[in-house]
This record gives C-alpha cells, sequence and structure tokens, in this order.
C-alpha cells in the first residue's frame, strides 16, 4: 500500500460494549479510511458512534480488535505519545465545549495557541477557519451570544484550524439548517482535498444528501453492525425507521465490562465522549 493511501484512521474487528451491559454496541467493526477521503457513518441516537470516537482517542478501551490512528495502535501507546497524537486530529465532539469566556475568533485559536504558534499567525488563521464556515460577521462575539447552529460551526472550524491529518466530526451538523449543513460540508471536503482523512458522524437528511451529492462512501452502525448502507438489511423498513427502532432495544441488566482507560487530557481541553455525552 503507497503512502497515499495509506489508512489514517483503521478499525480491525473492532467490539465495544455498551456501558449499561446488553448487547455490545458494536460488533467486529471494520474500516480504513484514507488520505483525501471522507466517510460518512450513519447512527441513530445511543448506537455508539461517539463511543466509537472516544475509542480512537484512547479514552475508551476496545473490548477485542484494535484501532490504529495515523498508523499508531492507540491501545499500546503511552499517555504522552498520545497526547501529541491528538495534535494532528481534529474533533468535533457532540457536546461542542467551547470555552464561554472567549469569544469565536479565540476559540479557534486556542489549539494553535498550545501549539505556540506566533499570535499574528493565530488570528489570521482562526479568521480564515471561521470565514470558511460563513463566520466571519461574528469572530469578535462572546460565544454566548452565538446560536446553536453557530457555536457548532465555531467547534468545526477549531478542529479544522490546524490542518489536521485526521478529522472525526461527530454529529456537525445536527443543529445546522440546509445552508448551514452545506457550509460545514464544503469545510470537510475542503480538509479531505488537502489530504486529511474525515469521518463524518451523523444522521440528519442534510448531511446524508449532501453525502451522496458529493460520493462520500456511507455506512450505516446499526445493531452493532458496521456495513455499508447498500448490505443494511432493511427487512421492509426504510433507513430511517430501521434508525430509530434500533434506540428502542431492550437493554438487559448491568454486567462487569473492563475498566475504561484512564482519562488523558487533551491538547484540546473538552470533556471526551465517553464521560459526557453517553453512548450517543
Amino acid at each position: 500500500m503507497g503512502v497515499a493511501n495509506k489508512a489514517m484512521l483503521e478499525l480491525s474487528a473492532v467490539c465495544l460494549d455498551h456501558p449499561r451491559g446488553g448487547a455490545p454496541l458494536v460488533s467486529d467493526a471494520n474500516l480504513a479510511v484514507a488520505r483525501g477521503e471522507v466517510v460518512m457513518i450513519v447512527g441513530a441516537a445511543g448506537v455508539g458512534t461517539s463511543r466509537l470516537v472516544a475509542a480512537a482517542l484512547g479514552e475508551v478501551a476496545v473490548t477485542s480488535g484494535r484501532v490504529e490512528v495515523l498508523g499508531r495502535d492507540v491501545a499500546k501507546l503511552r499517555r504522552s505519545s498520545l497526547r501529541l497524537l491528538r495534535r494532528r486530529v481534529g474533533i468535533v465532539p457532540q457536546d461542542l465545549c467551547l470555552l464561554d469566556d472567549r469569544s469565536a475568533q479565540l476559540n479557534v485559536a486556542l489549539p494553535l495557541e498550545i501549539d505556540g504558534v506566533p499570535r499574528s499567525t493565530t488570528i489570521l488563521r482562526a479568521t480564515e477557519a471561521l470565514h470558511r464556515l460563513g463566520l466571519e460577521h461574528e469572530a469578535s462575539l462572546p460565544i454566548d451570544c452565538l446560536s446553536g447552529a453557530e457555536r457548532q460551526r465555531v467547534a468545526v472550524a477549531r478542529a479544522l484550524v490546524r490542518d489536521p491529518e485526521l478529522v472525526l466530526a461527530d454529529h456537525a451538523t445536527s443543529m445546522q439548517d440546509a445552508e448551514g449543513a452545506e457550509l460545514v460540508a464544503a469545510a470537510l471536503a475542503e480538509a479531505a482535498a488537502a489530504g486529511a482523512a474525515v469521518v463524518a458522524f451523523g444522521r440528519d437528511l442534510a448531511l446524508r444528501a449532501i453525502a451522496e451529492r458529493r460520493g462520500w462512501r456511507t455506512l450505516g452502525l446499526v445493531r452493532g453492525a458496521l456495513r455499508p448502507l447498500g448490505e443494511i438489511q432493511l427487512e421492509g423498513k426504510t433507513i430511517d425507521e430501521l434508525l430509530v427502532d434500533i434506540t428502542s432495544a431492550p437493554v438487559r441488566t448491568p454486567e462487569p465490562s473492563p475498566e475504561p482507560v484512564e482519562s488523558i487530557p487533551n491538547v484540546v481541553p473538552f470533556p471526551l465522549s465517553a464521560r459526557t455525552a453517553g453512548v450517543a
């Protein structure tokens, strides 16, 4: 496999237990995402998309299988190595976790400040990132003055400002209207065109329509299985009905499960999904 096609994110037979017991959230998942590629993973609330993100960051231990990020097995990395690896990954968490005491521009600039980039360059790059998300006029506003959709696009800009090699966008269009979804999708596509591997988790119709129009590879996470949407057994239902039904599945009495990996502070401080967003 050539360098250009090397997987930036690779899941090999990954299984993830449900933190409250019952059937595994993810069973025998296999996925390889290469540079320049955008992959969309469709899943209903509670099926484990955010837990997959946490596993990719070393925040949650897989029950079995292997997760490789940028060619490194995250389960074998020390805390210091994980911190360095995360500087090469752009993350849009569902919780957004923006800093209320900072403006939109300074929230986006934070990763570059951590990297020690000169302030003049930091502000310029943050401004450019906000412009791509249609937020150039909101750059100086405090976060609490922005709408939910605008805050979400600030979080996308923050994830992309470092020009990361891998982008994990966890339901990054859930608060957007059609125009906002187009802006987010265009920013993700631009990151891929620049060489990043992008994984977009979501279930909203706008993003799915964009993914189809742009020719993004799209997979579904249904009943623990990760596979192309066209290969999912619909059993006479639409994919949307199936996604809704999966949330009503009964959960068994909790059973003992492996202890999660000790939390490691992220280089852009926000509480990760394993601790704050349940298993959505």
